[in-house]
C-alpha cells in the first residue's frame, strides 16, 4: 500500500475534520484567485475602455459660437493620413405610445453624423446596416423602446414632428449612452444617431455644424498631425483645436485603495484557513501519539512518520486547491462583472494566469506550512514519552509574543496606509490568548448565574483547551474587525460626501443646454418654483503636467454670484472675496487637482489657451464636489479671454422651499424642452456616489463574509474535536442523569462563548482602525470624522453570533446522539 492511500485511509478515519478542512481551502483559494483575476481584469479593461469609449478620436475642433460651417470640415477632409466627421447635436423629444410618461422622461440627444462608419464612430452594429440612412440606436434602447430595425421613431421638433426608420442597432457605447428604463429617464436623456443632413433638415441649420471630430491614421504620425491641424486652424477665427486627452488618473482616482481593501479582504480568507489547518493537525497529531509510538517500534523513523503526515497535508491540499480553482474562476466572473457594473465600464476579458498561479501556490503552500509545526514536533517525540501516562497540560501563552503583539498594535498608530491593517491584525492573534482568558474569567460568573449547570460546564472546557478555543475564536474576530472596519468606512464616507457635495455644487439643479441665449436666464428665472438662477462658464482645458497632457475642468465664476451660488468652499473666508482678490493671471486649484499637479501655493500651471500655452498662478486651493471635485475656477473675465468662448451652456438653479427637486425639472423642461441636454442636481451625485461607494464596500464585505463563513468553520472544527475528546466524559454524564438538551445546551453555549468574545473583541478593535484610518485616510481628497454607527455594530455582532451558533449545531447534535454503551467504552 502506497503512502496516498495510506493518507487517503487516514483522511476517511475522520471524515467531518477532513472535509472541513478541504472546505477552508476550497473558500481560501477560490476568494484569492477571483479577487486577484477580478482586480487584473480591471486594471487591464479600464485603460482601453476609455480609450475605445472616449478617445476614438485624436482631435476635436470646436467653435467659440454655437455653431460654425461645415466648409471647414469639407477642407479638413483634403487633409491626408486623417479620418475625420462632422457632427451636428440637438435636442428633442420622443413620439411614443408607451404608458404614461412625462415630457421630461422623452428627451433625446438627437446626433447627427457626417459618416456613421467610420473608425471615429466606431459602432458596433447587432443588426441593420449604418449606410441605410436611418437611425442608429443601441441595443438596450431598442429594447426599452420595443422597436426593432425597419421600424419607424418620430421626434418632436421646432419645425413639427419628424419621423425615420431605424436602419441599425448597435452595443451600448458611450456615444449614444441612454437609460436602461422609462424610469431612470427622469435623469438622464435618451440618444440616437442619424445622418448630419437629417438634423441639418430637420433644425433649419443648413452647413452648420458644431463639432469635427479627427482620427490619426497612423499613431506614429501624430505628433507632425497635430502641428498641421494646429495651424489649419490658425486660418479661421471662431475655431480652436483641442487633442482628446484621457485621464486614467482622475476617473477612477478612488480604485487604488478599493483594490487595495479586496486584496486584504480576498487574501483573508486563505490566511485564516491556515489557522484552521493548524489547529485540526495540532489536535490531529496529539491523538495519533500512541500510533507514531507504534510505528516507531516497528522500524519508522521520525522522517517517515512526518512524510506520511505531509503526503495527507499535500492531499487535502491539491483536492481543496483544485475545488477551489473551479469555484474561484465562476466567483470571478461574477466579481469582474459586478466591479465592471460599479464603475460603469461595459467590456474587458478575464486575466486570470496571475490569480491562478498565486491561488495554487497559496493553496497548496499554506497549508503545508500551516501543519509544519506540529507535524514536526510530534514527529520528534519519543516512544518512552508517549507510553507514560500523558497528563493534561494546561495553555500558557508566551509573553514574549504578547509583547510583540502590543508594538504591533501600537504600530499601527504610525502607519498612515491602510497596510496598517496588516500589523494590527497580526498583533491582534499574538494578543488574543491573553484577551480571551480574561474573557473566560468575565463569561464563567455570567453563565453559572444564567445557565446554572450548563453555563458552569461550558466555561470549564473553554477554559481546557483555551489554546484551541482563543486560537478558534481569533480566526472569527478578525472577520468581524474587518466587516465593523469596512462598514463603518463606507457610512463615513458617504455622510461626508453627501455634506460636501451639498456645500459646493453651486445650488440645487445644474442645466446644460446646447447654448443659452439672453432672454433665457429671465425666463428662468420666472419659472414657478425658481428662487434664484444664474449661468456661468466651463470648459475642459488641456494642461500638461509632467510633459504629459491632461485635461482640467475649469470654472468662469462671478464675484457677484459666487457666495449664492457656491461651487466651493474655502475655511474663514467668503467665496466673493476670494475671487475679488484674483489676478487675471491666477487661478485656484481644488484639492485633488492640485494634489494632481503636485506644485505649491505660488507656482504656475501651464494651460493651453486660444493664445497658446500660458502660465497662471496657482493663487490658493479650494474645496469642491463639482466633476467629482477635479476641477479649477478664475474670474468670468479672465476665462473669457483665455478660451474665447462667447456663449455659456450652463445654468445653476435655486429652488424655493415647496418645490421637489422632480418638479423643478419638470416645470424647467416645459419650458426649455428639447433644448436643454442635461440636468443634474445634487442629490443625483449622491445617489451615483452612494451607488459606487455602497457597491464596491458590498463587494469587499462580501468576501469578508466568506472569511467569517471559514471562521465559523474553524468553530465547528473545535467542537467537534473537543466533543470526539470527551466522548467518555459525556457519556458518564449521560450515565448520570444530564439529559440530551443540556448536552446540547452546553456544546451551543461553548460556541456562543468562543463567538460572544470574537464579536466584542473584534468590535472593539474594528473601533480601533476607525479611529486610527480617520486620522488620514482620504478619498478623492476627502476625509472623515471619527465616529461610530451603533446600527453596524449591532448588526456586526448578531451575524458574529448567529455564525458561531449554526457552527455549533452539528457538533452539538453529534454529542447528544451518541450512544451511552459507545461513549462508555469509547478509547
Amino acid at each position: 500500500m502506497n503512502h496516498w492511500q495510506v493518507a487517503w485511509r487516514n483522511l476517511m478515519r475522520r471524515k467531518l475534520r477532513s472535509f472541513l478542512m478541504i472546505l477552508s481551502i476550497v473558500i481560501g483559494v477560490a476568494s484569492t484567485f477571483a479577487v486577484v483575476a477580478a482586480v487584473d481584469s480591471a486594471e487591464k479593461a479600464f485603460p482601453i475602455y476609455l480609450k475605445n469609449a472616449f478617445g476614438k478620436a485624436d482631435f476635436n475642433i470646436n467653435g467659440t459660437e454655437a455653431y460654425f460651417s461645415e466648409k471647414v470640415y469639407q477642407d479638413v477632409k483634403k487633409i491626408k493620413n486623417m479620418t475625420s466627421i462632422a457632427v451636428l447635436k440637438e435636442n428633442t423629444k420622443i413620439e411614443i405610445e408607451a404608458g404614461n410618461l412625462s415630457p421630461i422622461q422623452k428627451r433625446v440627444v438627437l446626433t447627427g453624423y457626417s459618416d456613421l462608419d467610420t473608425p471615429v464612430t466606431g459602432f458596433h452594429v447587432v443588426k441593420g446596416s449604418l449606410d441605410s440612412g436611418g437611425a442608429v440606436i443601441t441595443d438596450r434602447t431598442a429594447k426599452v423602446w420595443k422597436v426593432d430595425v425597419g421600424d419607424s421613431i418620430s421626434f418632436k421638433t421646432d419645425h413639427g414632428v419628424q419621423s425615420i426608420k431605424v436602419s441599425a442597432i448597435v452595443k451600448y457605447t458611450v456615444e449614444l449612452m441612454g437609460p436602461s428604463s422609462w424610469s431612470m429617464a427622469n435623469y438622464h436623456p435618451w440618444s440616437v444617431a442619424v445622418p448630419l443632413s437629417i438634423v441639418q433638415d430637420w433644425y433649419r441649420l443648413s452647413g452648420k455644424i458644431d463639432n469635427i471630430q479627427v482620427k490619426i491614421n497612423d499613431a506614429s504620425k501624430l505628433e507632425r498631425m497635430e502641428s498641421q491641424l494646429d495651424q489649419f486652424v490658425k486660418n479661421y477665427d471662431a475655431i480652436y483645436m483641442q487633442p482628446v486627452v484621457i485621464d486614467f488618473e482622475s476617473t477612477f482616482k478612488t480604485l487604488d485603495s478599493f483594490f487595495l481593501a479586496l486584496y486584504i479582504a480576498g487574501c483573508l480568507g486563505i490566511a485564516l484557513s491556515a489557522f484552521i489547518i493548524f489547529n485540526s493537525f495540532y489536535v490531529n497529531m496529539k491523538e495519533r501519539r500512541n500510533e507514531f509510538a507504534v510505528l516507531k517500534t516497528v522500524g519508522y523513523t521520525p522522517t517517515d512518520i512526518q512524510s506520511m503526515v505531509f503526503t495527507e497535508v499535500i492531499l487535502i491540499s491539491v483536492i481543496g486547491t483544485t475545488c477551489g480553482l473551479l469555484l474561484g474562476y465562476a466567483f470571478g466572473l461574477g466579481l469582474k462583472s459586478l466591479i465592471f457594473l460599479i464603475y460603469s465600464v461595459y467590456e474587458g476579458s478575464m486575466v486570470m494566469m496571475k490569480g491562478m498561479i498565486l491561488s495554487v501556490l497559496a493553496g497548496m503552500i499554506v497549508p503545508v506550512l500551516a501543519a509544519w509545526y506540529p507535524i514536526r514536533q510530534e514527529g520528534n517525540v519519543s516512544v518512552i514519552e508517549v507510553l507514560k501516562e500523558n497528563q493534561a497540560t494546561s495553555f500558557r501563552p508566551n509573553n514574549w509574543l504578547a509583547i510583540i503583539g502590543i508594538l504591533l498594535i501600537i504600530s499601527g498608530f504610525f502607519i498612515k496606509h491602510l497596510l496598517l491593517i496588516i500589523p494590527l491584525m497580526i498583533g491582534i492573534i499574538l494578543v488574543y490568548p491573553y484577551l480571551f482568558k480574561l474573557f473566560d474569567f468575565l463569561l464563567k460568573s455570567v453563565y453559572r448565574l444564567v445557565f446554572q449547570f450548563s453555563g458552569e460546564m461550558a466555561t470549564r472546557n473553554i477554559y481546557r483547551n483555551l489554546g484551541r478555543t482563543s486560537m478558534t475564536s481569533a480566526i472569527l474576530c478578525l472577520g468581524i474587525t474587518m466587516i465593523v472596519l469596512m462598514s463603518s468606512l463606507n457610512s463615513a464616507l458617504l455622510q461626508t460626501y453627501e455634506r460636501v457635495i451639498y456645500s459646493s455644487y453651486g445650488g440645487n439643479l445644474d442645466i446644460m443646454f446646447h447654448h443659452v441665449e439672453k432672454e433665457d436666464l429671465e425666463a428662468l428665472k420666472n419659472i414657478e418654483g425658481v428662487d434664484e438662477a444664474v449661468t456661468y462658464s466651463l470648459q475642459s482645458v488641456v494642461w500638461n503636467l509632467h510633459d504629459q497632457q491632461r485635461k482640467l475642468p475649469v470654472y468662469g465664476v462671478g464675484e457677484e454670484w459666487i457666495d449664492r451660488f457656491s461651487l466651493f468652499t474655502i475655511p474663514d473666508m467668503r467665496n466673493s472675496d476670494r475671487i475679488k482678490q484674483l489676478n487675471s493671471d491666477e487661478i485656484l486649484l481644488d484639492k485633488i487637482a492640485y494634489d494632481v499637479w503636485g506644485g505649491k501655493v505660488g507656482e504656475s500651471i501651464w494651460l493651453d489657451t486660444l493664445k497658446g500655452l500660458k502660465a497662471y498662478k496657482v493663487a490658493g486651493i479650494v474645496d469642491s464636489m463639482k466633476n467629482s471635485g477635479y476641477g479649477a475656477f478664475m474670474k468670468e473675465e479672465t476665462f473669457k479671454e483665455s478660451f474665447g468662448l462667447k456663449f455659456e451652456r450652463n445654468a445653476l438653479v435655486i429652488k424655493n422651499e415647496n418645490t421637489s427637486p422632480l418638479q423643478l425639472r419638470e416645470r424647467i423642461f416645459d419650458q426649455f424642452g428639447e433644448r436643454i441636454e442635461e440636468m443634474f442636481g445634487p442629490e443625483d451625485w449622491v445617489s451615483v456616489i452612494s451607488a459606487t461607494f455602497t457597491g464596491s464596500f458590498t463587494i469587499i464585505n462580501g468576501l469578508v463574509v466568506l472569511a467569517i463563513i471559514v471562521s465559523g468553520i474553524g468553530i465547528t472544527n473545535t467542537l467537534v474535536i473537543s466533543v470526539m475528546e470527551r466522548i467518555r466524559e459525556i457519556g458518564v454524564m449521560r450515565a448520570v442523569g444530564i439529559t440530551r438538551r443540556q448536552i446540547i445546551g452546553m456544546i451551543l453555549l461553548e460556541g456562543f462563548g468562543i463567538g460572544l468574545a470574537a464579536t466584542i473583541i473584534g468590535s472593539l478593535f474594528g473601533i480601533l482602525l476607525i479611529y486610527i484610518t480617520s486620522t488620514f485616510m482620504e478619498v478623492s481628497s476627502l476625509t472623515f470624522d471619527f465616529g461610530i454607527s451603533w446600527i453596524i455594530i449591532v448588526t456586526t455582532t448578531l451575524f458574529g453570533l448567529s455564525v458561531s451558533l449554526i457552527s455549533s449545531l452539528a457538533p452539538a447534535s453529534s454529542a447528544a446522539k451518541t450512544k451511552l454503551s459507545e461513549a462508555l467504552r469509547y478509547e
